[in-house]
């Protein structure tokens, strides 16, 4: 029990550790974040005006805890948000290792758990951005502790199954104030109660009726205050019950679209009738892909062998749960895959926290094979290290650029200057914008906008242009003829350039 209590402590310092370093290397946020923080600040103007402000504000529960952050501590918007987030992501680091705790009691692959998610590539490497995310994997991974407790107090006839049940209800209900997917389990998950057939029908029964008590409950109150209040808007839990209505029928026409786009764009007359079967493949293939890039391919492969091994001590029951969660996520990213063909990567680490729940063992059962052969332990040890060290740092191109543009035309530019820039966060750090920059960022990311002598009715244009747009010189720069009055670069050669309009126009 002291082992594992130093355990603990020591990964929550080093996650905290981790959150610190993540947010003071971060010259730039990240472009949703500029909508939670201005919704946050707005929060003072009544909830209805600040979730109306921009798309990512239509889910308004994380910018509430930012604004109530910052009226407790007056601490910064994004220092706020950065708090918020390094707490979620320690509850993440904690309940996964406390996951793990459920099936052995062995300290070394508790140790093995702890450097596994906090050498976790992607999931590290996502700690620097400021989305609402954090929250939902922190409740995710939580109801996923709480109804394995629940499963196995239920099946041994313990009476604390029922709060344990309650607990998951609530960690999901939570979890689905950050992001809706969190709905999609509280509805679907208490069906994983009738695929344990090895028990009798009526504790099955028992435990779908308890994982239901408070969905239920919300869903008949969520009636009533329908029939006393039919005008009520419920912003995005119209999106659940459309897809769960219309969810199907849009998939189809949806695939029915690109296979006939691929056969007739892409595809010979003599491949066009196996369209749909290629389409398929493509996507799955594609799928895979990102699943493998997500959760790193050292721990892909370490998932793998613990699959084809059976080296964990998952009962019976634990793997119907696991492999339930896996389905469900699946289901929801392959859905939004096919619907949207893209797939951000922080839409799959929610599925990449259960994956790796095989890592650890696989890394011990290869550790007890230490004396016959050495090589695999130290192969896996070596790209751990590398991908976790990955996640840690940036080994990429600085976006510090962006920022000094920014700040340079906030200390510059007068407060009633007009400015233009086709970059997004270079318009938030110019603290020239306010709530306007949400409907003008969109608008100035085209950079027709300005061409044909338009840019003269500006103060000042700074323009964002990567190395290989400056390459093929772009008509803007074409047709604005003089002279940067500054330029900012990174180290590949993207640029933002200045130019001060003002004596031009006199």
């Amino acid at each position: 029990m002291r082992q594992y209590g130093a355990l603990n402590l020591g990964a929550a310092l080093f996650s905290i550790l981790l959150s610190c370093w993540a947010a003071a290397k971060t010259t730039v946020i990240n472009p949703d974040a500029i909508c939670y923080l201005y919704a946050a600040s707005a929060m003072e103007h009544g909830l209805s005006f600040a979730s109306h402000l921009c798309s990512q504000a239509k889910w308004p529960f994380y910018s509430i805890l930012i604004f109530g952050l910052t009226q407790l501590t007056h601490l910064s918007y994004t220092t706020a948000a950065y708090i918020l987030d390094g707490f979620f992501s320690l509850i993440s680091v904690m309940t996964f290792i406390a996951i793990i705790n459920l099936f052995t009691q062995k300290t070394r692959i508790l140790m093995l758990a702890a450097i596994v998610i906090l050498l976790a590539h992607e999931f590290n490497n996502l700690r620097v951005e400021i989305i609402r995310d954090h929250g939902y994997w922190a409740f995710y991974l939580l109801s996923l502790f709480f109804i394995l407790q629940s499963v196995k107090k239920i099946f041994q006839q313990n009476n604390h199954s029922f709060y344990y049940a309650i607990l998951w209800s609530v960690s999901l209900a939570i979890a689905t104030l950050f992001r809706i997917e969190g709905l999609i389990f509280l509805l679907f998950l208490p069906f994983a109660a009738f695929l344990f057939v090895q028990q009798a029908f009526g504790a099955r029964i028992k435990m779908f009726f308890q994982l239901n008590i408070l969905t239920l409950l919300g869903g008949s109150a969520l009636l009533v205050w329908t029939i006393m209040y039919p005008q009520q808007q419920y912003g995005r839990l119209l999106e659940v019950e459309f897809q769960l209505t219309q969810g199907l029928n849009l998939f189809t026409q949806t695939f029915q679209q690109t296979m006939h786009a691929l056969a007739t764009h892409v595809l010979s007359v003599y491949s066009a009738r196996d369209a749909v079967w290629i389409l398929m493949g493509m996507l799955a293939f594609w799928y895979i892909l990102n699943i493998i890039s997500n959760v790193s391919l050292i721990y892909a492969a370490l998932i793998i062998y613990a699959w084809c091994k059976k080296v964990t001590g998952f009962n019976r029951e634990t793997r119907v749960i696991v492999w339930a969660y896996i389905f469900i996520n699946v289901l929801i990213t392959a859905v939004f895959l096919v619907d949207n063909l893209f797939l951000a990567k922080r839409y799959l680490i929610a599925l990449s926290l259960v994956l790796m729940l095989w890592v650890p063992f696989a890394l011990d059962d290869l550790i007890m094979q230490w004396r016959t052969r050495k090589w695999p332990v130290l192969v896996a040890a070596i790209f751990i290290l590398i991908y976790g060290l990955g996640g840690i740092f940036d080994f990429g191109h600085s976006k510090k650029y962006i920022r000094d543009g920014g700040d340079w035309l906030a200390l510059h530019a007068a407060p009633n200057a007009k400015i233009y820039s086709n970059n997004y966060q270079l318009l938030y750090y110019s603290k020239h914008f306010g709530e306007d920059i949400f409907s003008l960022g969109k608008k100035f990311q085209n950079l027709n906008v300005i061409a044909n002598n338009k840019w003269r009715k500006y103060d000042y244009v700074a323009l964002n242009i990567s190395q290989k747009e400056l390459t093929q010189k772009p008509s803007i720069l074409q047709e604005i003829k003089i002279v940067p009055t500054v330029v900012f670069q990174n180290d590949r050669g993207d640029q933002v350039l200045i130019y001060e309009i003002r004596e031009e126009k006199r």
